[in-house]
């Protein structure tokens, strides 16, 4: 799948990040939080995966329906993807098993999320708002409100084990609406990935700590898309390289 992306599609990634956090990349295992704007989104985590050597080791927090998708389902079954009904009650026991699992994993990981939960549609945007309203939470323009108890599990069991979150934000070039019919039609695009690098002792123990943390990064990241959309850039200074060359 990443090489249909590099080199069918000849789709370009650029990775912005700080230079002191560079180094870490692909040393150390991560919880890598991810937006979930576009339909390829998960391909261009891929490629961040491949270019640091832990596509193969990399695990994600996956719907259960995935499991099912011929091929890509049962690749992730036998790497040991965690997969959920998105029900906490029938949940909680499936993910904490698994992260418990990797406490042993010989190779360094990296653990993607998805704290929204679903992909982004404007539909979904104005349910998620009107929960944020009801709930007194600072409304979202470019997110769904995060999925709070997913994150704050895997930080308190992976705690020991992980050393960093990597906030990541991606956009494409030029307002590109990227899809995965494009893709496999050939058609090029150019991804741009920004990643902070946050040392996971500095996020919060207490639950409810943890989660009112990652409803600030939310909206962090919101204000990020904002510079962005307004831009057509990430703010500076940060280390620039290509991904896909």
């Amino acid at each position: 799948m990443v090489a249909l992306l590099e080199w069918w599609s000849g789709t370009e990634c650029t990775l912005y990040t700080d230079p002191e956090s560079y180094p870490f990349y692909g040393k150390e295992n991560a919880i890598v939080i991810l937006n979930h704007n576009f339909e390829i989104d998960f391909l261009c985590g891929w490629t961040f995966c491949e270019r640091f050597g832990v596509l193969g080791s990399s695990k994600v927090l996956a719907k259960k329906e995935l499991a099912y998708v011929p091929v890509i389902g049962w690749m992730w079954y036998f790497l040991e993807i965690v997969f959920c009904k998105r029900k906490w009650e029938e949940d909680h026991k499936t993910v904490v098993q698994s992260l418990q699992r990797l406490k042993d994993y010989l190779e360094n990981f990296w653990f993607l999320l998805y704290c929204e939960g679903t992909r982004f549609t404007q539909k979904k945007h104005k349910i998620s708002m009107e929960v944020a309203e009801k709930k007194g939470l600072r409304k979202l323009k470019y997110h769904l409100l995060p999925r709070t108890k997913g994150f704050c599990v895997t930080v308190q069991h992976l705690r020991g084990t992980v050393t960093a979150v990597y906030d990541s934000t991606l956009n494409f070039r030029n307002n590109q609406i990227p899809t995965l019919i494009g893709v496999l039609n050939g058609k090029k695009y150019h991804a741009d990935l920004y990643v902070r690098r946050i040392p996971l002792d500095s996020i919060p123990e207490n639950e409810t700590e943890c989660a009112i943390w990652l409803h600030k990064l939310y909206q962090e990241k919101d204000e990020l898309q904002e510079k962005y959309s307004l831009t057509g850039c990430f703010p500076s200074p940060t280390l620039t390289v290509k991904l896909v060359k």
